[in-house]
């Protein structure tokens, strides 16, 4: 078996010094010795390192430079891609690493730690096992995420299926809890028999384009008093959250107002949270207000979805709609 391993930094790259955790550009190659000690020899294996930043300033270009050193690899005969990365921002980036490299015929897996390698705590050695050994015992294409939540065993989730970063939380989960598998106590994988996905109904998201910052597009989140913003001219859509129910104040006049002043504006409104099948009273008003609910998708997924398809001049609204890299959770 040989790997490629692509350092981007990150805490599983970071070490504390005076004071702070920062990327220590020597630390990739800790991390893999520290492996072999904890776990025996890699695998025949190269490395790359095309960029060394912390995740929290993550942004269209890095992950422009994380997308293009996967897909320089992919035919270079590696039985699988790991990439080392932050968890403040690994759901973006392994959304969007989905979304270009839809239908590759490789493993991608991307790992984290939640605290620097040598704490006692950290999760980050028992993540990268967890990758390798996916990609030698199951090899499944796609991009997937290794990881262990405190007190739990080690799980792979889909990339394009996890949930944002919640504050004060090292968590990391998939919607519905749609993860793939895990791995038992003798580090065997383990599938998640009510795992399912839909076929892809679109090719993967390409372009020739920077993913520039996204000023086209307003994310908002609803709370009780909130105050909708004024609308700048170079917004095109709006993707709106939800309470846990997949609900949004449909009631006031002020807010139906702000649905149907940035309609006439030509602004499309992309409703994110909601699930398929039985809606409170309050949602019926969604087609009148021309709010589209993006059913039983990751919120995240579907920034990043629809961040690259309005980017590289994609036809968005059927692009949005459709299922890719097992984005969409049939229920």
């Amino acid at each position: 078996m040989k790997l490629l391993f692509i350092f981007t930094g990150g805490t599983i790259g970071s070490t504390v010094q005076c004071d702070f955790i920062s990327t220590d550009s020597a630390k990739p190659y800790l991390l893999i010795q520290a492996y072999k000690e904890r776990f025996g020899l890699v695998a025949d294996y190269d490395a790359i390192q095309p960029y060394t930043e912390l995740s929290e300033n993550n942004t269209g270009e890095t992950i422009q430079m994380l997308i293009e050193s996967v897909m320089e690899q992919l035919s270079a005969g590696y039985d699988g891609i790991i990439v080392t990365h932050g968890t403040d921002t690994l759901q973006y980036s392994a959304a969007a690493l989905a979304y270009a490299t839809a239908g590759c015929d490789i493993p991608i897996c991307l790992v984290s730690s939640n605290r620097p390698i040598e704490h006692p705590q950290a999760n980050g050695l028992a993540n990268l096992h967890g990758a390798i050994r996916f990609i030698e015992q199951v090899g499944t294409p796609g991009v997937w995420v290794s990881y262990q939540n405190p007190g739990d065993v080690v799980k792979i989730h889909r990339g394009t299926r996890l949930l944002g970063a919640e504050a004060f939380s090292e968590y990391i989960r998939s919607i519905y809890d749609s993860y793939y598998g895990w791995f038992d106590d003798k580090f065997e994988f383990q599938q998640n028999e009510t795992y399912g996905e839909k076929i892809d109904e679109q090719p993967a998201l390409c372009g020739n384009v920077p993913l520039n910052p996204a000023t086209h597009i307003l994310r908002i989140e609803p709370y009780p008093g909130m105050h909708y913003p004024q609308i700048t001219t170079d917004v095109n859509y709006i993707l709106h959250g939800t309470f846990h129910s997949g609900t949004i104040n449909t009631k006031s006049e002020t807010i139906k107002d702000f649905f149907l002043t940035t309609h006439a504006k030509g602004i499309k409104t992309y409703l994110v949270g909601v699930s398929s099948g039985i809606s409170y009273e309050s949602t019926k008003w969604f087609d009148e207000l021309y709010i589209s609910p993006l059913h039983d998708i990751s919120p995240v997924a579907a920034y990043v979805k629809l961040w690259m398809s309005s980017a590289f001049g994609l036809d968005v609204d059927a692009i949005m709609q459709k299922s890719l890299a097992g984005d969409i959770v049939p229920l």
